[in-house]
């Protein structure tokens, strides 16, 4: 099976647990995927890990039934638990072959890289890299500088694999993000900000140019 990533790259960031923070995440998600968007991380980092595998349980199920694939951000224990699709990880998570053995050879399995060097020495076992900061990203203000466009394309280039573009990313960068050569850009702050979900995957969907095409990994 392989791998076909969209334009727009989700990413739910869960800043709190109970009914209006969970709501707000599964509308969203539900939103996303009732769109057309068939991949969606969630990322939870303050959240424990019990209250976080209900979230994505909830998600798994309510999503699976409209073609649409949930990830986890960093916990392998957590994509276990709730039967997500696979699970997103750093280079200070559990590492990428352990959780493919953990996982499975169907497991969506993305790794995140911040220069050229380490996206050369990503895990093969890996579907997709994501690469950036890009642009300064307010999800993650002081905590490394912008690489730019012109590493992008860089990464791009070298990479056999998917480069997910994350970081500072908003509609507005779409064509240079494609012209760089990636094959999807990973939005959060955009996502949250937006009365109109369908609107905003509709719009992203368009800026990719049909020439480009998503590019895909074989799992």
């Amino acid at each position: 099976m392989s791998l076909s990533l969209s334009a727009l790259y989700p990413i739910l960031n869960v800043r709190g647990r109970g009914d209006a923070g969970f709501g707000r995440v599964e509308a969203t998600a539900l939103a996303l995927a009732a769109a057309g968007i068939t991949l969606v991380q969630l990322r939870a980092k303050q959240l424990a890990t019990g209250a976080f595998a209900e979230l994505a349980v909830r998600c798994v199920e309510r999503l699976g039934a409209l073609g649409c694939r949930v990830i986890v951000n960093d916990r392998v224990d957590v994509a276990m638990a709730s039967a997500a699709a696979g699970v997103h990880l750093g280079d200070e998570d559990i590492g990428v072959d352990a959780a493919r053995r953990l996982l499975g050879p169907t497991a969506v399995i993305g790794y995140s890289t911040h220069a050229l060097e380490e996206l050369e020495n990503a895990p093969a076992t890996a579907d997709y890299v994501a690469f950036g900061p890009v642009f300064e990203s307010p999800t993650k203000a002081g905590v490394r500088s912008a690489r730019g466009l012109v590493l992008l394309e860089r990464a791009c280039r070298g990479s056999t694999r998917p480069v997910v573009a994350i970081g500072g990313i908003t509609l507005a960068s779409a064509a240079e993000l494609w012209a760089a050569g990636a094959a999807s850009a990973a939005v959060i702050s955009e996502i949250e900000r937006t009365d109109d979900i369908a609107g905003l995957v509709r719009a992203w969907q368009a800026s990719r140019p049909t020439s480009h095409g998503p590019r895909t990994s074989r799992q």
